[in-house]
């Protein structure tokens, strides 16, 4: 497996990981989900989502470095926030 494989790899499991989270949460508050992830986004305590895509931000990253172009991953809705976050950087 290339480098440029095995950071597409990781790209897709972080991807994965990310969308479970956000559908277990989901399931959790139900029509409460909004509410509750404006408020963990306000507090300090740690946000298993927000851990879960700032680890897709980093893959993408990876993927980059390893000499991917971020047009070429199939980030689905998450596409506009992933590129917020890598420009941010």
């Amino acid at each position: 497996m290339t480098p440029l494989e095995r950071a597409h790899l990781e790209v897709d499991e972080a991807l994965k990981a990310y969308e479970d989270c956000v559908k277990r949460e989901e399931a959790q508050y139900g029509p409460e989900y909004e509410h509750v992830t404006l408020m963990e986004y306000e507090a300090p305590a740690p946000d298993p989502c927000a851990e879960a895509f700032l680890r897709l931000v980093r893959a993408v990253r990876g993927y980059e470095e390893a000499g991917g172009h971020r047009d070429t991953l199939d980030l689905k809705g998450h596409r506009a926030r992933v590129y917020e976050a890598l420009d941010r950087e």
